[in-house]
């Protein structure tokens, strides 16, 4: 089965990492948001324990043209 949908993939692809950036994807994928706060602490902890998601993640919110600010 191939998966289409770029939101579907990354929750595939996310399903071993961290439960936050699970979390994250989903609040951008229902409420469609065009700019999100996300702690500096948490980007360190995701960049730190798991790059590669992290790395997924931002891409895909720059795909959905989201912003990410820094707080």
């Amino acid at each position: 089965m191939t998966i289409n949908d770029p939101t579907e993939n990354l929750l595939h692809e996310l399903r071993e990492g961290p439960a936050s950036l699970v979390k994250l994807v989903e609040a951008v994928r229902w409420r469609p948001l065009h700019i999100v706060d996300i702690s500096a602490e948490a980007i360190i902890g995701w960049r730190t324990d798991d790059p590669r998601a992290w790395r997924l993640v931002l891409e895909w919110l720059t795909a959905m043209d989201v912003e990410v600010n820094v707080n």
